[in-house]
């Protein structure tokens, strides 16, 4: 079994930086071989932070490599595709940042791609590894707090230029990004809400706005969602938001899960008022991520999230904005 694997990073800005270079570098079953960028100094400062021998300006250079085994994708949205499906096709499996792509035929091209390569695809739904939310799901699972009424979602932060430290202006292009907040925060909230409870998202209804940023893409959305098992949610989300509550509730027939990114887990039941649970893992988030698809591949394992999780998150975002746009609610049925 190999134990170690070769990785190159297409696209050296923030998110590769902070979040799939320094795990790589970190963890043993990785060798950092190449990175790509477009900007010759942007990469030259990401090989030489994290001691990676190789550049290239042409990402195609990368993974015609022979010892490179895997490719993280961090570019802008609207290059995911290309660049995941060139990277399938040269015989690599690929961890592409969220959204997976910018439309459903994209999305559906890149598991085409997988598929026929027969290599692993998986997309950066990056909440899934906090311990709280795996735990949150396992709750909701075994059937402790009966069955789940309704959820609410809050992911929301004052924007990619504030809150999170974005090198270029890409986010507030929709020609780049293909959205706005939808798609940056809004793709994570849909995609942890279906992995929490367990059910699909059966219907979506949204209401978009322009509110704090001076840009022609959503900043702030209210989506209000209807689930397979008959429950009912809403995401808040956002590059709105001075801090404040950030996280899940969920509401169910034998009590209430608070699962709040800055405490401990919480349960309510009638029969014991509030508890908190601290017994999960706290090793999650990016970390945890890029451990587990280093993980999954050496061992031989299905990903997950995959290419399927990915468009299922997409389609529902998308029909954001068409519910948005029509004024109506849009089934996904």
């Amino acid at each position: 079994m190999t134990e170690t694997l070769g990785i190159g990073v297409i696209g050296c800005g923030a998110i590769a930086c902070e979040a799939h270079l320094p795990n790589y570098a970190a963890n043993a079953r990785a060798r950092l071989v190449a990175v790509a960028d477009i900007d010759d100094g942007r990469a030259r400062a990401a090989a030489d932070r994290f001691s990676v021998p190789y550049i290239y300006a042409d990402y195609r250079q990368l993974v015609e490599r022979d010892d490179i085994d895997a490719v993280s994708v961090c570019t802008p949205n609207y290059l995911h595709a290309e660049q995941t499906i060139a990277a399938l096709q040269a015989g690599k499996h690929v961890l592409c940042e969220k959204p997976m792509a910018i439309t459903i035929a994209e999305a559906e091209a890149m598991i085409g791609a997988a598929e026929a390569a027969k290599r692993q695809l998986m997309v950066g739904f990056t909440h899934r590894f906090y311990g709280f939310n795996q735990m949150a799901r396992d709750v909701i699972a075994e059937g402790t707090l009966g069955r789940p009424y309704t959820i609410r979602v809050r992911f929301a932060h004052r924007g990619p230029y504030t809150s999170w430290s974005a090198t270029s202006d890409w986010f507030f292009k929709s020609r780049l990004a293909g959205g706005g907040a939808v798609l940056d925060m809004g793709i994570h909230a849909l995609d942890i809400a279906r992995f929490v409870l367990g059910a699909e998202i059966r219907s979506v209804s949204a209401n978009l706005a322009t509110l704090s940023q001076d840009i022609q893409a959503e900043d702030t959305a209210v989506i209000g969602l209807e689930f397979s098992s008959g429950a009912l949610g809403y995401i808040e989300t956002g590059w709105h938001s001075w801090p404040g509550s950030l996280g899940l509730e969920i509401y169910c027939s034998k009590g209430t899960m608070i699962v709040d990114y800055q405490t401990p887990l919480r349960i309510w039941t009638p029969e014991k008022g509030w508890e908190e649970h601290k017994d999960f893992s706290l090793d999650g988030g990016w970390p945890a991520e890029v451990k587990y698809f280093l993980n999954a591949l050496i061992e031989g394992e299905d990903v997950v999230p995959n290419g399927i999780d990915g468009i299922i998150s997409l389609r529902a975002a998308l029909a954001a904005y068409d519910s948005h746009s029509m004024g109506m609610r849009v089934s996904l049925a």
